[in-house]
Formats: C-alpha cells, structure tokens, sequence
C-alpha cells in the first residue's frame, strides 16, 4: 500500500451500527430493555424463519406487507440464517440471562412483595439485577423495581463485542430492520469495534478532512484481504464547502422525516437527525450539507425515527452538545438517553427537564415542552417538544405528539401569547398498536382491544389546526411521516397519496388556508430563510 495516501471517505458509502448482528435501534442497544427485545422478539422471528422459511419468503415478497415480523434472507441461504442465529445466541448470551432474570424478579415480587417490607427480598433477586436495582412500592402498594441504568450498562448485558459497523460503498433496498438481520455479504466490510471507540471519529471525520487511509486501515486492524475493499470508500475529491446562511437571517433545512437543521450565520440546532446518503436515486440533502460543527443536536423522543445510532455516531466528532428529554429514572419502559448516549461516546449530554431551557448560543435557545400523547399511555417521560428560538424566530417541534389536553399549553407561559413563526407537526394519526413496539417489555399481555386501542399515534388534521390556533402560528408544516423511500427500511412506510396520514395534511392545508395561513407537506427536502428579528420582535 502506498504511504501517507490522504483521502476522503465517499458521501455514498453507508455505515449500519449492528448488533448481534441486528441493526442497532436504541430498545436493542439498551442492555435491559435489549435483552427482552433479543428473546422475544428478535429470536423468535430467526427462529420461525428456520423452520417455515418458504412462510417468510411468501410474505416478504408482497410489497404491501413490508414490516411484517418475517425475515428476508436477502439470498442468503438457511446455513447462514442459521449462523446468524448462532451469533445472536452467542453474542448476546448475558443479554438472554437478563431477560430470564428480569422475569424472575418479576414473579419474586409478585408471589412475595405483598405490602410489607423489601429488604428480606434483595438476597433473592438474581444473579443479573443484583446490586443493579432498587425494590419500590408504588403509592398503591403495587411492587415494581426500577434499574441503575449507569450500571447496567457496565454489566455484562451490555455486550460490547457484539457491536459491530458494517460499511457497504452505496445505499442499496433492504428490509426492515425490526423483521431481518443484516446477513453477511461479500459488499459488506463489517469491522467489529465498538461504538464507543474513538476510532470511528477518525473514520467519519473523513467525510470532511482527509485522512491517510493505509494507517487508518491499520489502526482498525483491517484484514490483509479486506484493505483493498476499505480503501475503495475514499477518494480525492474533497466536499463542497458548506454555506451558512447570510447574516440577518435564520435558516430552516428539512433533511427528511423530522430531522431539521436550524442555523444563523454563526450557530446550528439540528433536530432529530436520521441523514440520508447520496448515490441513492433521489435528491436530498446529506451529511455534505451540515456544518462541520453542530452546535447543539436536539433529541425529542426514544423511537429509533428519531434517535438513529447510526447517524449520531457519524456526528459524534462534530457536536457540541446533545440535549435530551429527563428520563423518569430506571423503569423498564423509559431507558435514559443521557446514559446510552454516554456509553456510545458522547462527552456533553445534558437533560431537559420539562420547560427547562438551555442557552445554545447568543439569542439562541432550546426549551423542552410537555409531549402527550404517541407512546400508547406508558408512563415514559423521555419525551419532549422542542421550542426553539433563533435570532427572534420561534419554532415548535410537536414531531409526534396527540394533543390530548389542549388546556396544556395554556398552562404555559407566554407561549400563547406570542406568535410562533412555525409549528411542525407529525400526522401519522393511524399509528401502530401498543405491541408492536413494546410488546417485550409488557409483564402481561393486553386484549385485542386494548393493545389495537392504544396505539403510538400523532395528530389528525383537526387536532393540528387547533393547535395551530391555540399558538397563533404563522406557518404549519407537516413532517415526520416515514414518506422518505430512502427511509424505508427505518420508518417501515413511504409516500402514498391515498395513505390516511397523507390525506390529513391536505385536509391540514385546507383548514389553514380559510385561515390565510400556510400549512405545507415537507417531503424529501425543503428550506426556508426568515429575516433576524431583533429583542423587541422588530
């Protein structure tokens, strides 16, 4: 290999964070709630695949039953389905033990937590939890336990070596990837590091400095055969430089589904990001179009739509500070992202708490809102709605949310007093229900008609326009709908003009247009500028 040869990591080149050879969505990487999602979901669809794949392949090749629990091998034939299969049970060996132990504690406090005092129970929690977590009451007498997340994470079941990126040089169609693995492929470099490696800044930081390449192959200890695949994802041609927008002015930039990036001439706010590639057959901004430092990356909820693994990693190098939702502590259903996102690497996580702001920059700021609604009536409180000022400008994320209690907001100081330049809203008012999601996490199972009626769903074109009102905002954009066909694979829908959800932002345009205001579908890409105002609103 020729030395000190300095280049650049190709925009196309795609990197998926796996798991046990899974893609990593956050309930998977977090170690408890990961572990059920291993043993009851995950390996029971491997397993289903092993003994009737000619049921999956059937499924898997109507296009209209896409996102079905039901594995597509890719070409792959059933000894390799089976080799995956092994790998999970292998890799993921204390992640299992955790889900049987997590079930005993369940029955422990069941069949012996009847009103009187925890303490004789903690010798017999097992083996996995001990020391891990706390026995509690709640104000009803209803024994439950909460995790020591921090903990947790320095357990065995957070199974380090089982993480893995796998590099391929384009975007290619997948399935989805809560019903397939991502199988071995002679286009794929898989490199088994760790997500917290420093070693994957060096890689990523490539899409904007180069690198030496050779050197950087061996500091990854890439095989002697795979080095001619690893230095295929470079090349010499270096990235546009990226334009901030003039001074006096805020920039909105849709990327897709709910990821916005926010920026002045001197500080960026990026919400949500799920960054699409180029060399996929659409136009669409990319990671070529974010600054090379991010000022703040804005979290608003847990759903892997919303915090992708696989673009925060890529961003690591580049972000100043992550702001994320308070998490309610420890209970099952509601895993911190602070924690998980300081077990991936990030040095500057910081919690909102409900309205709490913090101050990105000079007349820049993020404060968390209530979210109601869209997590099916769980008690998880790792959610928010952010409001973000930019030089006077006033933007409103509702990403998801049902608004349930309209009196919420007039709860909230000033915030229906002033005008919001832009309310963004998700209309994704079908939604999937309640098992679909945290079926593995649940100690008892729901009815059919519970589990159908409480459904992680957003707004409806009424609830939208109401709330446009209520806020007296100026602009109504609906986003967040899985429309992107990049995405699919991630969000499990795309662009039909006919879907309910699609219908309801017509309906949305209509409602505001009697209004004479502006509601527009964002769809692939779109950007807005809007004059500075300065502190008096002028």
């Amino acid at each position: 290999m020729p030395a000190h040869q300095k280049l650049y990591l190709r925009p196309s080149v795609v990197a998926q964070p796996l798991l046990h050879r899974w893609y990593a969505w956050p309930y998977l990487l977090a170690p408890h709630t990961g572990a059920l999602n291993l043993r009851d979901r995950l390996l029971p669809i491997v397993d289903s695949y092993l003994k009737a794949p000619h049921i999956h392949e059937s499924v898997t090749a109507d296009p209209h039953r896409y996102g079905a629990p039901f594995l597509d091998p890719q070409g792959a034939d059933h000894e390799d389905v089976q080799a995956v299969r092994d790998t999970m049970a292998k890799e993921g060996h204390a992640k299992l033990q955790l889900a049987d132990d997590i079930d005993q504690l369940r029955t422990l406090l069941r069949e012996n937590a009847l009103g009187g005092p925890m303490e004789p129970l903690y010798p017999l929690v097992p083996d996995a939890l001990r020391g891990r977590v706390e026995l509690v009451y709640d104000t009803a007498h209803r024994p439950t336990f909460r995790f020591f997340e921090p903990l947790m994470y320095a357990s065995p079941a957070y199974e380090r070596d089982g993480q893995r990126i796998s590099l391929t040089a384009a975007p290619a169609p997948q399935p989805f990837v809560y019903s397939s693995p991502v199988l071995p492929h002679p286009d794929r470099l898989d490199i088994d590091l760790p997500f917290d490696s420093p070693l994957w800044d060096e890689l990523f930081t490539a899409r904007t400095t180069p690198v030496d390449v050779p050197r950087l192959a061996q500091r990854f200890g890439i095989p002697e055969a795979d080095i001619p695949a690893f230095i295929a994802f470079f090349h010499d041609v270096p990235p546009a430089a990226h334009t901030r927008p003039a001074p006096g002015t805020v920039r909105t930039r849709y990327f897709n589904h709910a990821t916005v990036l926010i920026e002045t001439d001197t500080t960026s706010v990026l919400l949500d990001p799920l960054i699409g590639y180029t060399d996929d057959g659409h136009q669409h901004y990319t990671f070529e179009d974010l600054p090379a430092h991010i000022d703040a990356v804005v979290i608003s909820h847990f759903h892997s739509d919303h915090f992708s693994v696989e673009t925060l990693l890529q961003l690591r190098a580049r972000i100043g500070t992550v702001l994320v939702p308070r998490a309610s502590g420890g209970s099952l259903p509601d895993p911190s992202l602070r924690t998980m996102l300081q077990a991936l690497g990030f040095p500057d996580v910081r919690e909102l708490s409900e309205l709490e702001s913090h101050q990105v920059a000079d007349r820049v700021e993020v404060t968390a809102l209530p979210f109601l609604g869209e997590h099916a009536d769980l008690d998880i409180r790792t959610k928010m709605v952010p409001l973000v000022q930019a030089a006077g400008r006033t933007f409103l994320f509702a990403t998801d949310i049902t608004p349930l209690e309209p009196a919420l907001y007039n709860n909230i100081p000033h915030l229906t007093k002033t005008p919001l330049d832009a309310l963004f809203i998700g209309l994704e008012c079908v939604g999937a229900p309640l098992n679909w999601l945290y079926g593995p996490l649940l100690e008892q199972k729901l009815s059919r008609e519970h589990n159908a009626g409480r459904r992680l769903k957003g707004s409806d074109a009424a609830q939208a326009d109401q709330l446009a009102q209520q806020l007296n905002a100026r602009h109504v954009y609906a986003y967040a709908m899985g429309l992107e066909p990049w995405l699919k694979h991630l969000t499990g829908s795309d662009y039909d003009p006919e879907a309910e959800p699609v219908r309801q932002a017509a309906v949305l345009a209509d409602l505001s247009a009697r209004r004479g205001i502006t509601s527009e579908l964002l769809r692939d890409q779109a950007e807005r500028n809007w004059p500075a105002l300065g502190p008096t609103g002028q």
